[in-house]
């Protein structure tokens, strides 16, 4: 086969397990763009670009879509090396074997190989890398490890978010002291009066009659300065 050739095989390793997986538990009468969708959960239109023409172009269907003889081989584990060899050697031509022989440069070495010799871009290539890397492994047993290894991967889910360190309980406010209230002014004082009395009394006056003026001195100037001062 001519090494000029403008496109190569393109099937995602998802792809290729998962068919292989169903292949195994049975064979389908027609491999169709819905058949494809509905096995690995997409679109038909891409069913068909993306796989339906990579598994007629790899022998596994022919034009109609019908498995072939390799197709039941190729879900055998026993035979599952001989159908990659088988696949390798009308596919891809002598020129990429030699280069890359093994899955130890069937990356990046396949993939710059792809491009010179396709013309096609980086996402491409690599799309044609990636199926000459599992024909090249030619491990039946990858697709069971692809598979544990996800199972055991953790879900990666969001990270809880830190719940806030509760609010520090707020200080109390220092309590100032009560201020006492300024004392009030007093009021300006009355100005004192003192009064002295000179009482001259004539003889001539009775002991009754003296109780009686100093009982009125009592009432009209004692009294009265007492009720001022309350």
């Amino acid at each position: 086969m001519e090494s000029t050739r403008r496109t190569y095989p393109v099937i995602s390793q998802k792809a290729w397990w998962r068919l292989r997986k169903q292949f195994r538990q049975s064979v389908p009468a027609q491999v169709t763009a819905r058949y494809l969708a509905t096995v690995l959960g997409v679109q038909e239109r891409s069913a068909e670009a993306n796989v339906l023409i990579g598994l007629r172009a790899v022998g596994l269907v022919d034009k109609d879509g019908t498995p072939t003889p390799r197709a039941n081989g190729w879900r055998d584990d026993e035979l599952y090396a001989e159908v990659c060899k088988e696949i390798r050697e009308e596919v891809y031509p002598q020129e990429l074997r030699d280069a890359v022989p093994d899955t130890s440069g069937a990356g990046d070495a396949a993939q710059g190989w792809f491009m010179r010799t396709t013309g096609c871009g980086q996402s491409a290539a690599r799309k044609m890398a990636s199926l000459y890397s599992l024909l090249t492994d030619a491990d039946p047993s990858a697709g069971q490890k692809q598979t544990s290894r996800k199972q055991k991967e953790p879900s990666r889910s969001r990270p809880n978010k830190k719940q806030p360190a509760s609010a520090a309980p707020e200080k109390k406010q220092r309590s100032q002291p009560k201020q006492s209230p300024s004392p009030a002014l007093p009021d300006p004082e009355m100005p004192e009066v003192r009064l002295n009395l000179e009482i001259r009394i004539d003889a001539s006056v009775t002991p009754d009659q003296i109780d009686q003026i100093f009982a009125s001195m009592a009432k009209h100037i004692y009294r009265r300065r007492s009720d001022e001062g309350q």
